[in-house]
C-alpha cells in the first residue's frame, strides 16, 4: 500500500515540472519503470478524485485541478477570494440566494468561495465540475483569448448532447459562445430544474473569474430576472474594483 502512495506521488511530482504538457501513459510508466497495467491503474485513480486530468483528444495526461489547488494556483485565487467574499455575502443577503464565485482550471469550472442562502429549497454545486455544465464555465471559455479558446476546444472536445442541448458540433459552440461573449452573460437551466447566471469578474482588462447567483427555476419568474441580472452585473463590477485596486 505504502509503495502505491509512494508511486502517486512519484506521477504527480512529475506531472507538477509542467502542469500545461501532456505526458502519455507510455511515457509515466518508463520514467518510474512501471508495468502500464499498474501505471494506468494509478493515474485512474487520480483521475477520478480531479488530481490529474485525462485529454482523451491528445491520448495523454497533465496536472489536474484538484493538484493545482493544493499547489497554491493560489496567490491570486486568495486575491479573487478576498475581494469577492464581502461582495457575495451581499449579494446573497440582498437576493437570498446562492452566490458564488468560480475559475476555470483545465476543461473544469473550480468553486473558490459561495455563500448559501437562507431558504428551505436552494441551490447547491460541486466544487469541481465540467465547465460546460455550468454558467460560470460556459462563460469563461466564452471570453478566454482566442489563441486559449482553440487549445480549450482541442482539449475538451464538443459537449455531451444532455449537458448543453443545441450545441452538436464545433459550428453551433461557436455560435453559443460568441452569444455569450456579446452579452458577457450565460445563463444555464439544468435537468434539475436549477437555472445559473455568470457575470465576469476582472482585474483591468483580463478576465480571471466570474460570479454566479444559483437559484431553483420556480423562483426565476420574469418580475425578478432583472432585479437579478442587475444585482449580478453590479456585484461582478464591484468585485473587478476591488480587485484592480487591491493589484495597484
Amino acid at each position: 500500500m505504502i509503495q502505491v502512495i509512494h508511486r502517486a506521488l512519484n506521477i504527480l511530482e512529475l506531472l507538477a515540472v509542467e502542469p500545461d504538457t501532456v505526458h502519455s501513459l507510455g511515457e509515466i510508466a518508463d520514467t518510474f519503470g512501471l508495468n502500464r497495467g499498474t501505471c494506468s491503474n494509478i493515474l485512474k485513480t487520480l483521475a477520478e478524485r480531479n488530481y490529474v486530468e485525462r485529454l482523451t483528444g491528445r491520448r495523454g495526461y497533465r496536472l489536474g485541478v484538484m493538484a493545482e489547488q493544493l499547489g497554491g494556483a493560489q496567490s491570486l485565487d486568495h486575491a479573487i477570494v478576498a475581494a469577492a467574499r464581502p461582495v457575495l455575502r451581499g449579494l446573497t443577503r440582498s437576493l437570498n440566494e446562492t452566490s458564488l464565485v468560480g475559475v476555470l482550471r483545465g476543461d473544469k469550472r473550480v468553486t473558490l468561495d459561495s455563500v448559501q442562502c437562507d431558504r428551505d429549497l436552494q441551490a447547491r454545486s460541486r466544487q469541481v465540475r465540467n465547465a460546460y455544465e455550468t454558467a460560470t464555465g460556459r462563460l469563461l471559455v466564452a471570453l478566454l483569448p482566442p489563441e486559449r479558446l482553440d487549445a480549450f476546444l482541442t482539449s475538451a472536445g464538443l459537449p455531451p448532447p444532455d449537458v448543453w442541448p443545441g450545441v452538436d458540433c464545433r459550428e453551433s459552440l461557436a455560435r453559443a459562445l460568441a452569444k455569450i461573449r456579446k452579452a458577457e452573460l450565460a445563463t444555464t437551466r439544468s435537468s434539475d430544474h436549477i437555472v445559473g447566471l455568470a457575470v465576469p469578474v476582472r482585474r483591468a482588462d483580463d478576465v480571471l473569474a466570474s460570479v454566479s447567483v444559483y437559484l431553483p427555476e420556480i423562483r426565476y419568474r420574469v418580475p425578478r430576472r432583472q432585479e437579478i441580472l442587475t444585482a449580478l452585473r453590479a456585484a461582478g463590477q464591484q468585485i473587478s474594483r476591488r480587485l484592480t485596486e487591491g493589484s495597484a
